[in-house]
């Protein structure tokens, strides 16, 4: 199946937004049962702009565009263009899966038959970071159709991507030196192309030298360098912790629910999970105690800043006034008693069955069968786990010239 160009008809926040809606469908463990996906987004996107929980290494922002240099230096265009991108993405799969570090390849599990390619998981970030710098691609090649000069034809049918773009690989796709790893030249580049395109995001910040996360955390707000970011990036940041703290007692809660009607009907294959969930809100509850910001959070500029990156939260009324009962809720302390305050049950409750209607599990009885033991329970962390990959890979890029010279002496 061919990957397709069906991303250059939509805007880039419509392409994004459709990559995670399809991770979110395969992935049940981080889907969000409470419909505040837009929220979830805006931070995310303010944060890390141009990353999705689809995206693995940082190389494949090079890799990308050279599929298509390969295909655009021969001349073609439309549906010819599409399917030589096609098939040099998955020639490049086949080169990378054939490496010792596989990590990241995407169809390390499917092969060269996956379905999502690197052209559409990265399309957002190519345009976001300046890298693809035109879409027309079909009014590219027909200028550049019947030029005589090989080397004229190839600069003219790279004209999409930006002028500086780092050299492919001489054997590039069916070797692919270095695998997923940044040469120097090609770490100092994106590095450069990141500051460049989103100046005063976190995304921009930890790409600095001195702030290079680790490996050991996972949110963001975790990072040193993420809690003492200047401004207007640390304010941004605390709201996103914040939020992400207080949300999640209304997710646990939300699973407490479920965990209670699936024992009241008499499942019995996930093991004690009333127990488990009210074990997991009491736990919740003492990070909410000791969490001094909380007190006193004035959320207005959270929400202007979330409304200025997506519009339609303004519009979306239904979510504002279910996020803000249950934030006043945890701010107050009232959401101490959640597991038992039916007024906390009820306006849990109540917003899943909206968002979800039919495939509610609080009233389908064979989706509630189907019940995996977590349903959207895991803590939001603005896709950490996928931009410290790339964050690392870009620093590691940057390192290895140094890291080389030290080793010669």
């Amino acid at each position: 199946m061919a990957s397709g160009l069906s991303w250059l008809d939509s805007s880039r926040d419509d392409q994004h937004r459709m990559r995670e809606l399809l991770k979110l469908f395969s992935d049940t463990e981080s889907r969000v049962e409470l419909g505040i996906g837009q929220v979830r987004d805006a931070f995310s996107d303010l944060l890390f702009p141009g990353t999705s929980v689809l995206q693995a290494r940082a190389r494949y922002l090079l890799i990308v565009p050279w599929c298509y240099q390969e295909a655009q230096r021969r001349g073609l265009h439309g549906d010819r263009l599409t399917a030589q991108v096609d098939r040099t993405e998955r020639k490049v799969i086949a080169a990378l899966l054939k490496g010792d570090d596989t990590e990241g390849v995407i169809g390390r599990r499917a092969g060269v038959g996956v379905q999502t390619l690197p052209s559409s998981i990265y399309a957002a970030a190519l345009l976001e970071y300046g890298i693809r710098t035109g879409d027309d691609e079909g009014a590219s090649n027909r200028r550049v159709a019947g030029l005589a000069d090989a080397d004229e034809l190839t600069e003219r049918a790279s004209g999409i991507w930006h002028p500086t773009l780092p050299a492919r690989p001489s054997k590039f796709p069916d070797e692919v030196e270095g695998g997923l790893r940044l040469t120097p030249d090609e770490g100092r580049w994106l590095r450069e192309r990141i500051l460049t395109a989103a100046p005063g995001t976190l995304l921009a910040y930890l790409l600095e030298p001195e702030h290079r996360p680790g490996w050991d955390s996972d949110a963001p707000w975790e990072e040193p360098a993420g809690l003492t970011a200047p401004e207007p990036i640390g304010s941004l940041v605390r709201d996103a912790a914040l939020f992400s703290l207080a949300i999640h007692g209304a997710a646990l809660l939300y699973n407490l629910l479920v965990a209670e009607r699936y024992e009241e009907t008499g499942l019995t294959e996930r093991e004690a999970p009333v127990d488990r969930y009210r074990g997991k809100l009491s736990r919740w509850n003492q990070r909410v105690s000791a969490e001094q910001g909380l007190k006193g959070w004035a959320r207005s500029g959270m929400w202007d800043r979330l409304i200025e990156r997506n519009p339609r939260i303004a519009s979306n009324v239904a979510a504002r006034r279910f996020i803000d009962r249950w934030l006043d809720a945890v701010a107050s302390g009232a959401a101490a008693a959640a597991a038992a305050d039916q007024s906390l049950r009820n306006l849990v409750a109540e917003r899943e069955r909206t968002v979800k209607k039919g495939q509610s599990r609080l009233i389908n009885d064979k989706l509630l069968r189907t019940w995996s033991g977590a349903s959207g329970s895991r803590r939001l962390v603005s896709r950490w786990p996928q931009v410290r990959r790339i964050l690392v890979d870009i620093h590691e890029g940057c390192a290895a010239d140094s890291e080389a010279a030290n080793a010669r002496a």
